[in-house]
């Protein structure tokens, strides 16, 4: 999951992933997808790196359709937690927190929070579909 070329195999947000700088801690990389209908692009530096334990990154800058999105949150991070089940299981919690820029914004926030959780959703589906056939193989 550290690997950011892996990402969109399974993170539905990820269409692509490019590594700017930087491996591990203080990797900074650049997710590529769409958001509602436009081209997307985010900025993201790794805050913290506990390989086959945690994952978390911040956006650092957001543009869509090449130009600087509008700025509704003042902080986005996104974390990722592994915990052993066992010998043969995972559990794996996703969790994206935003911050609001400023009073107006928040309802803006509270409105994508269901299309978040269903791509957060999706995501865990994806993993799951991975890890099964890499297993299987």
């Amino acid at each position: 999951m550290s690997e950011a070329e892996r990402l969109p195999d399974w993170y539905a947000r990820a269409a692509g992933v490019e590594v700017l700088e930087g491996a591990g801690l203080g990797r900074r990389q650049r997710l590529i997808s769409q958001w509602r209908g436009q081209d997307s692009e985010v900025d993201q530096v790794i805050t913290t790196f506990e390989p086959e334990r945690r994952l978390e990154w911040r956006h650092e800058a957001e543009r869509l359709g090449g130009q600087p999105a509008p700025r509704f949150a003042s902080e986005t991070v996104v974390r990722i937690d592994l915990e052993a089940q066992g010998p043969n299981a995972t559990l794996v919690v996703l969790e994206s927190r935003q911050l609001p820029a400023d009073p107006d914004k928040e309802a803006a926030l509270r409105g994508n929070s269901e299309y978040l959780g269903k791509m957060l959703e999706a995501s865990l589906e994806r993993l799951e579909k991975l890890l099964t056939s890499e297993a299987e193989a």
